[in-house]
C-alpha cells in the first residue's frame, strides 16, 4: 500500500484501529488471530494515559498469571508504552495451534491497585498494515455480545476473521450461536476443526478462546459474512475483541488490510450514532456504516428520515450506502438512528484505493458524554513508527465553537469551522490534520473524540467516546415475579425527568411514571428523559403466574379455485411463567382441502399432529402447513371451509391471552372450458 491509500485510512479508522477510548481501573484485551501468513500486524505496542495528575501504579498480567509481568507509573504528563514481541507472540495474537483452544497464558489485562482510571490502547503495524484497538474498560464487560465487522471479500491467502474471548469469574459457560451454518473455525492446523452450528466453551477466570474463520483463496458467503451478528451469550460476565486481521474490501481481489476493535454488551448500546468519512472514493467498497440488530423489527433510519432505510431481525446486519454521507470527501458526515439499540461498526479508507480500508467499532451519542479527552498520548507514535497524526470531534450544537479548546505538543491548535449533521440539531462535527505530542481537548460541552495516523502505507486512529456515560436503565419487577400483581421500576431507583412505558414495542398511553403495574404478558421497556436526551431500559419479559398458550393461525390466500395449494402459519408461544409438558398441536383439516405437508421449528410432524414436547416461558415456536384446496360439491360455484387449530398439554391452559386459532378459506369450482350440446339424429329405415 502506498502513502495515499492510507492516508486517511487512519483518519478515522485509519487501518481499523479506530477504537472507543474508555476510562476505567481495569482493563482486558483478549488475543486475537492474524492467518496464515503472520504479517496483518508485526510491532506492537500499548499505550497506557490517564487524565490524573498524580502518579499512580498500574499492573500488567498475562493470562492466568497471578503475579504481573509488568508495573508502570503514569500521571497526565506521563504516559507508558509497552512494547510486545512481534507478530503471533501467543499473547495479544496466537498462532495456528493456539487457536479453538482454551488458553491460559494469553490476553492481557491491565489493574490500578489504587482504583484509578486510565486508558489502554493497542496499536499494530507491518510493512503495509496497521491497526488499532482500545479497550473500554468495565463497561466492555457483560454477558451478551454480537461478532462485529464488515464482509471480509476478496481472495488473500491469508484473509480471516477472528473473535477473541476473555472469562472474568471461574466456570463461565459461553455459547456461540446465530452464524450461518455453513461456517468453519479453526483448531490448530485444521481451518475446519469447528463445523457445529453451534458451540460451547467453558472459562476459567483469565482464560482465553480464539475463534478464526479462515477465507484463504476459497471465498464462500458463510466465511465472509455469515459470522457477523452471531450471539456470544455467557452466564458470566466475559470482554470479547474481534475484526478482521487481512481483510479486503474489492471481490475477485487479493486487497487486503487490518481492522479490529472491542465492543461492549447488548445493554451498553444507544439508537443515535453520527459517523464521520474517510478519504475513500464512492464506490461503496470502503466508505460506510455497518448495523447490527439485537431484536427483532429494528428499523434504521438515515439522516433524518421518517422512513426507515432497513428493517432487521435479530442479529442481521444492513451496510449503509456511502451515498448518505453528505459529501465525498474526507470529514464528512452521516446520522444515523435506530428503532432498538444496535452495534454500530464503520468502514472507511485512507485514501480512493480499496486496499485501505479499516474498522471502527462506534459509540452512540448522547448529551452525557463527557466535555474532556485528556489525552490521547503520543499521537503520532504507532508501535515504533513516525506517522502523522489528527482528531475529529463531535460536539453539542449548543456549544460554541469558541469554548471548544484543542491542544497538543505544540500549544493550542486552531479549530476549523464545524460540519453540521443532517437529521439532528444537536451534533457537529470537526476535523484537524497535524497534530503532534500528547492531544488534549476541552469543551463546555459534551464531545466525542477520535484520532487518526499514518505513515506511507500504515495507518491507525482510535475513537475517545465512552459508553459508561450512558445510564444505566435497569428494571426489576417487584411484588409478584408473576401476574396479577407483577410491578416494574427501574432497579437502582436512579430518577429521571420523565418517564414512558412501552409493552411489545407499543407506547402505553397515559403510563408516564417511575413505576408501571403490568396486567398483560409481554415485554416492556421505559423511555426516560433526562434533559434533552432519552434513554431506553432493558426489554423486561414479564409472564401470567397460570398457564397460559397462544394461538394463533393466519393463511397466505383465503380465496383460491379448486386444486391450489394453500399454505397456513401457525404460532404457538407459552405466556406462564412455567413450563408446559407433552405440548400437542393438532391441525384436522376440513373436508375441503387434502394434507400436503409440513415444516416445523421444533419438534416432529405426524398429521395432524405438531409433537412438541416441553415449553418454557416466552418461547414461540412455528409450523407451516399446506393443503390442497378441494371442491366437493360439484353443484355449487363456491364452498367456504373453516380450519382450526387445537392443543393439548398436561397443565390447564387458562386462556388468559384470546386465540386466534382459525382460518376461513373459499374454495371456487372452476367453471368448464368445453361445452358439450345435445343433438337431435334421425335415422331413416328402409322397409322391404
Amino acid at each position: 500500500m502506498n502513502l495515499v491509500r492510507k492516508l486517511l485510512v487512519l483518519l478515522f479508522l485509519g487501518m481499523g484501529l479506530v477504537s472507543h477510548a474508555q476510562l476505567s481501573d481495569l482493563h482486558y484485551l483478549p488475543p486475537l488471530r492474524q492467518g496464515s501468513n503472520n504479517q496483518a500486524i508485526r510491532d506492537q505496542a500499548i499505550y497506557l494515559s490517564t487524565p490524573e495528575t498524580t502518579t499512580f501504579t498500574v499492573n500488567a498480567y498475562q493470562g492466568t498469571n497471578a503475579t504481573p509481568i509488568a508495573t508502570f507509573n503514569i500521571s497526565n504528563t506521563a504516559p507508558a508504552i509497552y512494547t510486545l514481541a512481534d507478530g503471533d507472540n501467543n499473547v495479544t495474537l496466537v498462532d495456528e495451534s493456539n487457536t479453538g483452544i482454551v488458553l491460559t497464558n494469553s490476553g492481557l489485562r491491565f489493574e490500578a491497585p489504587g482504583g484509578e482510571n486510565f486508558y489502554v490502547n493497542y496499536r499494530g503495524n507491518s510493512n503495509s498494515q496497521a491497526a488499532s484497538l482500545t479497550s473500554k474498560g468495565r463497561v466492555a464487560m457483560g454477558q451478551r455480545f454480537k461478532w462485529g465487522g464488515v464482509p471480509n471479500l476478496g481472495t488473500h491467502v491469508s484473509k480471516s476473521n477472528t473473535l477473541g474471548i476473555m472469562a472474568t469469574e471461574n466456570g463461565t459457560t459461553i455459547d456461540i450461536f446465530g452464524y450461518d451454518p455453513d461456517c468453519e473455525f479453526r483448531v490448530g492446523s485444521n481451518r475446519a476443526g469447528i463445523t457445529d452450528d453451534t458451540y460451547q466453551i467453558v472459562l476459567q477466570a483469565n482464560e482465553s478462546f480464539v475463534f478464526e474463520t479462515y477465507i484463504g483463496t476459497t471465498a464462500t458467503t458463510a466465511h465472509e459474512r455469515g459470522w457477523i451478528g452471531a450471539s456470544i451469550v455467557a452466564d458470566k460476565d466475559i470482554v470479547i475483541s474481534n475484526g478482521s486481521l487481512n481483510y479486503g474490501r474489492q471481490a475477485g481481489s487479493s486487497n487486503r488490510d487490518a481492522g479490529i476493535d472491542q465492543p461492549v454488551p447488548e445493554n451498553r448500546l444507544g439508537r443515535e450514532y453520527v459517523f464521520i468519512r474517510g478519504n475513500g472514493n464512492a464506490n461503496g467498497w470502503t466508505e460506510f456504516p455497518l448495523i447490527i440488530a439485537t431484536a427483532d423489527n429494528t428499523d434504521v433510519f438515515i439522516n433524518g428520515s421518517a422512513t426507515p432505510a432497513a428493517t432487521l431481525s435479530n442479529g442481521e446486519f444492513f451496510e449503509v450506502p456511502s451515498s448518505n454521507y453528505s459529501s465525498n470527501t474526507v470529514g464528512a458526515n452521516m446520522y444515523i438512528r435506530t428503532s432498538e439499540d444496535a452495534y454500530a461498526y464503520q468502514c472507511l479508507a485512507g485514501s480512493g484505493n480499496p486496499y485501505t480500508q479499516g474498522l471502527n467499532f462506534v459509540a452512540p451519542v448522547n448529551c452525557l458524554l463527557p466535555d474532556t479527552m485528556d489525552n490521547i498520548p503520543s499521537i503520532t507514535d504507532a508501535a515504533g513508527i513516525t506517522i502523522t497524526g489528527g482528531v475529529t470531534i463531535i460536539a453539542s450544537t449548543a456549544t460554541p465553537d469558541s469554548n471548544i479548546v484543542v491542544t497538543d505538543g505544540g500549544g493550542t491548535v486552531t479549530l476549523p469551522a464545524s460540519s453540521a449533521v443532517a437529521g439532528t440539531t444537536e451534533w457537529k462535527t470537526f476535523y484537524l490534520a497535524n497534530l503532534t505530542g500528547n492531544v488534549d481537548v476541552q469543551s463546555s460541552g459534551p464531545i466525542a473524540v477520535g484520532f487518526f495516523g499514518f505513515n506511507g502505507a500504515r495507518g491507525l486512529a482510535g475513537y475517545y467516546s465512552g459508553f459508561d456515560t450512558l445510564p444505566d436503565v435497569d428494571l426489576e419487577i417487584t411484588g409478584n415475579t408473576c401476574l396479577p400483581g407483577a410491578s416494574l421500576q427501574i432497579a437502582d431507583g436512579e430518577t429521571f425527568d420523565a418517564y414512558q412505558w412501552y409493552q411489545d414495542g407499543t407506547l402505553i398511553p397515559g403510563a408516564t411514571t417511575s413505576t408501571y403495574n403490568a396486567t398483560d404478558a409481554g415485554d416492556y421497556f421505559v423511555r426516560v428523559t433526562r434533559g434533552s436526551c432519552s434513554y431506553d431500559s432493558n426489554e423486561l419479559p414479564v409472564y401470567y403466574c397460570d398457564p397460559d398458550v397462544v394461538l394463533n393461525k393466519t393463511v397466505d390466500q383465503s380465496n383460491v379455485q379448486d386444486g391450489t395449494i394453500v399454505n397456513f402459519t401457525i404460532t404457538v408461544q407459552s405466556l406462564g411463567i412455567d413450563p408446559i409438558t407433552n405440548l400437542v398441536v393438532s391441525d384436522v383439516l376440513p373436508s375441503g382441502f387434502q394434507f400436503e405437508s409440513a415444516t416445523v421449528s421444533t419438534g416432529s410432524f405426524s398429521y395432524p399432529n405438531w409433537t412438541i414436547g416441553t415449553m418454557t416461558s416466552g418461547q414461540l415456536e412455528t409450523m407451516t402447513l399446506s393443503a390442497k384446496a378441494v371442491m366437493t360439491n360439484i353443484y355449487l360455484a363456491a364452498m367456504t371451509h373453516t380450519n382450526t387449530v387445537t392443543n393439548s398439554q398436561d397443565q390447564t391452559d387458562t386462556n388468559l391471552t384470546t386465540d386466534d386459532p382459525s382460518e376461513d378459506v373459499t374454495v371456487n369450482r372452476i367453471a368448464p372450458t368445453t361445452i358439450i350440446t345435445n343433438r337431435r339424429i334421425t335415422v331413416r329405415v328402409n322397409k322391404n
